[in-house]
């Protein structure tokens, strides 16, 4: 028996004129050589049409997104701009599910998945909205969280004027509005220089950089749309969980891109930490502990794009915490997943189709080691103040060795 031949022809070519080449093509005006997914056109545009949906390859118009516009012949031997082309292959009407060769990527199934529904829909496609829309956001959030990075650097980098401290609890600090310099600090204490009986010169004076780090994560956190959305004890809660987290990747990162250590540091050049005097073993696993994040940089050599990207992940992560409710939940999961999936676009481009999926999970991996190093952070600075408070009665003393009221709030909630 023979077998029945298959009909590869939609149904919309049944009702296209029979035994009659059309003369024109409808995307570049040339001579066409037959219908080609439903459309007059070229053997040019026939296989850029194909070639394009097929790889899922992404164009940008240099110009304003007219190249195609007019009655005039396009010359197709010379470069012309593809994103207007494909453009106007969609507009003509060029069928992508009439091309029976399958995407060779997850763009090219996207994207004609993308352009069948909307031609179902008789909805007119867009192919800025469409065809760019997943570079086009990771670019405007690299461009964002690079802008929001450059204006909070001196916070984090400059420490705290010497002599002067912070004397504002989390919740004046969150609801205030954004400060990109630490001298711009209102209401700010003053202590006279003390001068050393053993010297006669003054003492030297900490910029107090664990206080300006954690500022610099609050001043960060403004700078959010979705933060303006939820109530200030939301946002408070959130802080609580996620700025000393934001603080430490950040202490890293500079560490390992600009000091160029494998010691954590202080932007000062200086080891961070409990003072070099401080001995023991306890000290000894602190000083361990706050190295694990600057490991997690250099073992992975994390680039300042996953930094950022992954810094937007992690404030997006209020955890488990029962007193953020419900719909601020939602509000900041929402985000969370746009960062995350910018960050898997990211890895993609940067490692291929192959290798990008394991490099986004090694990058994720580094919120769990995040998450150990605060917790760890917290329980120790929980033992020392119950120590600081068993030695020093005087609540004027124990307040002096407190670092700064927000510091402390963060720590012991």
């Amino acid at each position: 028996m023979s077998k029945p031949k298959r009909n590869r022809r939609s149904k919309t070519y049944k009702n296209l004129p029979q035994n009659q080449c059309p003369s024109v093509c409808k995307i570049c005006r040339n001579p066409a050589i037959g219908y080609h997914y439903e459309v007059p056109s070229c053997n040019g545009c026939k296989t850029f049409f194909r070639r394009t949906i097929v790889t899922g390859r992404k164009f940008k118009c240099p110009k304003i997104g007219n190249c195609f516009e007019g009655a005039d012949v396009i010359d197709t031997s010379k470069r012309v701009c593809r994103a207007c082309r494909f453009e106007k292959c969609i507009q003509a009407g060029m069928n992508p599910l009439a091309i029976q060769a399958e995407a060779k990527t997850e763009e090219g199934h996207e994207l004609k998945k993308i352009i069948a529904q909307k031609m179902l829909n008789g909805e007119k496609f867009d192919s800025i909205t469409v065809f760019f829309n997943v570079e086009d956001k990771l670019n405007q959030v690299v461009k964002k969280l690079t802008s929001i990075e450059a204006k909070l650097e001196g916070v984090h980098n400059n420490g705290m004027p010497m002599g002067f401290t912070d004397i504002r609890d989390l919740s004046t600090v969150v609801s205030s509005k954004v400060i990109y310099n630490n001298v711009d600090i209102p209401s700010m204490s003053y202590a006279p220089v003390k001068i050393s009986k053993n010297t006669g010169l003054p003492k030297r004076r900490s910029r107090n950089f664990v206080h300006s780090s954690c500022l610099a994560s609050i001043e960060y956190s403004k700078a959010f749309d979705f933060t303006s959305a939820i109530d200030l004890s939301s946002k408070i809660t959130l802080l609580q969980h996620t700025a000393l987290s934001c603080a430490n990747l950040t202490n890293a990162f500079i560490t390992f891109s600009k000091l160029k250590s494998d010691t954590l540091l202080y932007p000062d050049g200086s080891i961070y930490g409990p003072p070099k005097r401080k001995k023991g073993p306890l000290i000894e696993k602190q000083r361990s502990f706050l190295q694990k994040t600057l490991v997690a940089f250099m073992s992975n050599n994390v680039d300042r794009t996953e930094y950022m990207l992954l810094k937007a992940i992690v404030l997006c992560n209020p955890g488990k915490r029962k007193n953020l409710i419900q719909h601020p939940k939602k509000q900041v999961f929402s985000k969370r997943e746009v960062y995350a999936q910018c960050l898997f676009r990211y890895c993609l481009l940067q490692h291929g189709t192959l290798n990008g999926p394991g490099r986004f999970s090694l990058l994720l991996a580094i919120c769990n080691v995040l998450e150990n190093q605060q917790k760890y952070q917290k329980d120790y600075y929980l033992y020392i103040k119950v120590i600081h408070s068993q030695k020093h009665k005087d609540p004027e003393v124990l307040k002096k060795k407190c670092i700064s009221v927000v510091y402390d709030q963060i720590m012991d909630p």
